[in-house]
């Protein structure tokens, strides 16, 4: 699961950025942006390898920009500016900045800055912002936890990075055969052979999806869930060290292992059916998920097309919340998960699918907003 580079150029000048980034995409994949507001709300989504930056005015820009390398002493940043006396020069390094770069640029000297610069990067993991867990739980099976699951990180990679892991009940977990990946190892192998659960060691496990996310499974058979459970705080936070979400398909929980997931997730998206006995397990499921410490609790309505016993109006008021998202019967869903494809691919304009869009987009807002809160943004 290697992965390109990913650069990112600011500058306010729309042909220095064009140029730039013209220049730097042999290197990897390249977005520019004109300033530090917007890469703000793509390093909420994706970590970057590069920063090429148009070195901001003294005051809060320039703390801003401080703020960032803090944030991810993995990322190499390279400040440009016309002209910096020796004092500023010193008090930019003092930031954190790994080079300065005289403007106007050359592309080509540029181009080689930022590869020696990638090749300088650390090589062991530092701390950083971490992502978000994201459940997806119901109170009774067959509601649609793993296709929404799925769902969710193919449409939360195409604003970030994502990864999504199978944490359904053991042998229950269907995560590979639903989106027609061949069964990969697990977590609790790797606990098996004694190998330390850390970012690069998870990548040997994980299986990627034709949609942009990778997938991982914690277990495979029963007695796994006991032998994996003393690795799954070091297996989330090895994954919201690099990704900024994870989507956790964890079904009904129902094992002591579950509940730790639980109680390390940021959000839950708990889905429900319109029928009483899934509609009290789910009032039942956010309790039990608020009393571990689960900050947000995303209500999602499934609708299967069958006969429902309930309004949306009546569930929402039996569960004392509204819905975050109300997700209509789709044909096509059942072909979908039968062949391994996605709506998303093959009916971008499903509503189903534009339903799980929504909530993804929900889900990116919030992470956009906590990320400036983390650094103290006003940018």
């Amino acid at each position: 699961m290697t992965e390109q580079p990913y650069l990112i150029v600011c500058h306010a000048n729309p042909d220095v950025r064009a140029r730039l980034a013209a220049s730097l995409r042999d290197i990897g994949r390249v977005d520019c942006v004109e300033g530090l507001d917007a890469v703000l709300d793509l390093l909420a989504l994706a970590a970057a390898d590069c920063l090429v930056v148009e070195l901001p005015p003294a005051g809060a820009a320039r703390a801003v920009l401080g703020r960032i390398v803090a944030a991810y002493p993995d990322t190499h940043v390279i400040a440009t500016a016309a002209s910096l006396p020796f004092e500023d020069a010193r008090d930019v390094l003092r930031l954190g900045v790994h080079d300065i770069a005289a403007a106007p640029l050359d592309p080509v000297a540029l181009a080689a800055a930022v590869r020696e610069g990638l090749t300088r990067r650390h090589t062991v993991e530092t701390p950083r912002l971490r992502g978000t867990a994201i459940l997806v739980a119901s109170g009774k099976g067959g509601v649609g936890c793993t296709a929404i699951a799925l769902h969710l990180a193919a449409a939360l990679a195409r604003h970030g990075t994502a990864a999504v892991v199978d944490a359904d009940a053991p042998p229950f977990g269907a995560m590979a055969a639903a989106a027609d990946l061949d069964t990969g190892s697990s977590v609790a192998a790797l606990v098996r052979q004694h190998l330390p659960i850390e970012p690069r060691v998870l990548r040997r496990v994980g299986l990627a999806h034709a949609a942009g996310f990778a997938t991982f499974a914690l277990w495979a058979a029963p007695g796994d869930a006991d032998e994996v459970a003393d690795a799954i705080p070091a297996t989330l936070d090895a994954l919201t060290t690099s990704l900024p979400f994870v989507v956790v398909d964890l079904g009904r929980p129902v094992l002591p292992a579950q509940r730790l997931l639980a109680r390390r997730a940021g959000a839950a998206v708990v889905v429900a059916a319109l029928d009483l006995l899934a509609l009290r397990s789910v009032r039942t499921l956010i309790d039990l998920l608020a009393s571990d410490g689960v900050a947000r609790i995303l209500p999602v309505l499934n609708r299967d097309g069958g006969a429902a016993s309930y309004t949306v109006g009546q569930a929402e008021a039996a569960l004392g919340m509204p819905f975050a998202a109300v997700l209509p019967e789709s044909p096509r869903l059942r072909g979908c998960l039968d062949d391994g494809t996605l709506v998303g691919a093959a009916a971008p304009e499903d509503p189903w699918w534009r339903g799980i869009e929504g909530l993804a987009l929900e889900i990116v807002d919030r992470r956009r907003q906590e990320f400036r809160g983390a650094l103290g943004s006003t940018a």
